[in-house]
């Protein structure tokens, strides 16, 4: 039995959320999620005000699930607009706040709460997985001491996203949750390439130009976890696993930091 006729039928109408002043960002490619994302924005303890889903390409047929849930958006892309493109899509966003969610990500029911939470107590840019970069080291995809540079997704003993304590990242991956206005200061710096890295790049232009943090927040239970399958992230679609990847990455952090300044938290000696 599908995701849609096993959703009690109330979700059919249930109202977005005006007040939470979120709008939520997902995007289709290849990877084949978008109803059990849109179950669980639907579960959440605190439901966002806006849902827009936008799909690149024609490689999943997701025509039918619009029936179902009329309060959202859908924005159709002929070409390709990857990493980037939702980022772009994020400067006409009307609300406060904006969280931009990968194809792989399904939240636990309290995590927009969370969220909304910690940006009341302040200006952070929110993720539920994390990297910081070894000292002096540009290339990520060494894997010595994994634990002190990866964050969130990373855990063999869970199979959702775990973090023992809130904890400063240089960048977050998975999802991105921050103030909509920062969205300018974004696109105020040139990205290296707008093939991949705009988590790096969000980080990076936020610090420098805002003082704004990165931070992967607590998650211990399934309900309060910003992703309940990990696995999701792990199959053939996943950037990480392609040739060059952190290669490609690496050019990035040469650009971030050797010619725009940004300074990685365990490259400052006065690091707490």
């Amino acid at each position: 039995m599908s995701i849609i006729k096993m959703l009690k039928p109330e979700f059919e109408t249930l109202p977005l959320n005006s007040s939470s002043n979120l709008t939520v960002i997902l995007t289709i490619w290849k990877r084949n999620n978008l109803l059990e994302q849109l179950d669980s924005l639907f579960s959440q303890t605190v439901k966002p005000s806006v849902i827009w889903v936008i799909q690149c390409e024609n490689h999943v047929n997701i025509s039918q699930i619009f029936k179902y849930y009329p309060e959202i958006s859908y924005l159709k892309s002929s070409v390709d607009l990857k990493y980037f493109g939702r980022f772009s899509f994020a400067q006409y966003v009307k609300t406060k706040y904006v969280w931009i969610v990968d194809d792989d990500v399904i939240p636990g029911k309290k995590w927009i709460e969370k969220c909304l939470h910690t940006s009341s107590r302040g200006d952070y840019i929110i993720s539920c997985a994390g990297r910081r970069i070894p000292n002096n080291c540009y290339f990520l995809g060494t894997r010595n001491e994994i634990e002190k540079h990866y964050f969130g997704d990373i855990t063999p003993s869970f199979t959702f996203h775990f973090c023992k304590e809130n904890t400063l990242v240089d960048f977050g991956c998975n999802g991105w949750f921050f103030q909509a206005e920062w969205i300018k200061t974004f696109w105020q710096v040139p990205p290296l390439t707008l093939d991949m890295s705009e988590d790096m790049h969000l980080s990076a232009v936020c610090k420098l130009k805002l003082d704004v943090k990165t931070i992967v927040l607590s998650q211990n239970n399934e309900e309060n976890t910003g992703n309940l399958k990990i696995a999701y992230g792990r199959d053939e679609f996943a950037s990480w696993t392609k040739r060059g990847f952190y290669e490609k990455r690496e050019e990035v952090l040469h650009y971030l930091i050797d010619n725009l300044g940004w300074k990685p938290i365990l490259w400052n000696n006065n690091y707490k």
